[in-house]
């Protein structure tokens, strides 16, 4: 854990000390204003009633502006501790993905968050804020050499295989059926969709991308009928929804399950690649609970320094109420 007074103070949170003393205490503020789902006014009550500082809420507020630099160091300090918890050999599986928060009264994104969820060790290994316009790349967390990420269609681009393959790991990618410019070992463009598999066997291809010095396999697989008509009466509704007409083309791509991955063939074959890609579900559950049960979702402040501290210290709760659950159960998940 890091030195909260030194830190405090080196990244300009702990300045003014003449009601405010300690770290601890300008961390209890933050807390209580942001998982306490507090006011500015009802946390600067609730702290003077606990003893941790008598302030107005003017005075809480500029207190919790400043604070959010810390609180992100804070924040990457809890998650670099658990680097040392042990799982499997087999589990060395890093999902990434990222979702967006808004501010109240807000008609789009204003704040993106950037996870890596490891399911060995069950909890999120690393977490970092940005405003939404930071769009979702796949170095935005930590890469760790030798592991595979499993990412969704948000990361089917050629910068994001380069950087994971330049970090010396892996990765299995949901792609569409128009994302990429797939070309064969001549240089020639490859036409998807006429690649698609008639029967419910998984097939695969060589393939390769501008940009990549090595090629990659191109792993698909028809979804069952009833999961089929669910997604493609979803790409219906979207279509509906923006007003234009549906290519054909998505709509019948949306029958089928399309990975790329730079994982060699006499590693894992074509099944192994998509049961390791059924995974990604565990994420989705992390956003979720975070969320759900965190309160992630409900951001009271529109003020961008304010909006930053309350985010954090969520996190901060959460990262915390992770490590205690994992405590409790005796090994992770």
């Amino acid at each position: 854990m890091t030195d909260l007074e030194a830190t405090a103070r080196s990244f300009g949170a702990l300045t003014r000390v003449r009601k405010l003393r300690r770290a601890e205490d300008l961390l209890r503020l933050a807390l209580i204003y942001g998982p306490g789902q507090h006011s500015l006014r009802s946390t600067a009550a609730v702290a003077a009633d606990g003893g941790v500082v008598s302030l107005s809420d003017k005075g809480v507020l500029g207190r919790l502006r400043k604070m959010g630099d810390w609180l992100e160091h804070i924040l990457q300090c809890l998650l670099q501790d658990r680097l040392d918890l042990e799982c499997g050999e087999d589990l060395d599986l890093s999902l990434v993905d990222s979702s967006v928060v808004c501010a109240p009264g807000s008609t789009g994104s204003d704040w993106r968050l950037h996870a890596r969820f490891d399911p060995g060790k069950g909890c999120f290994a690393d977490l970092v804020l940005t405003r939404a316009t930071a769009a979702e790349r796949v170095d935005h967390t930590t890469i760790q050499p030798g592991a595979t990420l499993i990412q969704d269609r948000g990361y089917c681009r050629v910068r994001d295989f380069s950087a994971v393959l330049q970090a010396r790991a892996d990765f299995i990618t949901r792609i569409g059926w128009n994302g990429l410019r797939l070309l064969d070992t001549q240089g020639a463009r490859i036409d998807l969709m006429a690649l698609l598999p008639q029967g419910d066997a998984a097939t695969e291809h060589a393939v390769h991308l501008h940009g990549l010095d090595r090629p990659l396999r191109l792993v698909l697989q028809r979804l069952p009928p009833a999961m089929a008509e669910r997604q493609r009466k979803r790409v219906r509704r979207r279509a509906s929804k923006q007003g234009h007409a549906l290519d054909p083309r998505t709509h019948d791509a949306a029958g089928y399950i399309l990975l790329m991955t730079s994982i060699p063939a006499a590693q894992q074959p074509a099944e192994r690649i998509l049961s390791l890609y059924r995974n990604r579900w565990q994420i989705e559950l992390g956003f979720k609970r975070l969320k759900s049960l965190g309160g992630l979702d409900r951001l009271p402040a529109c003020d961008p320094g304010l909006a930053r501290t309350w985010l954090l210290a969520h996190l901060i709760a959460a990262v915390l109420t992770d490590e205690i659950a994992n405590e409790i159960v005796g090994f992770p998940p």
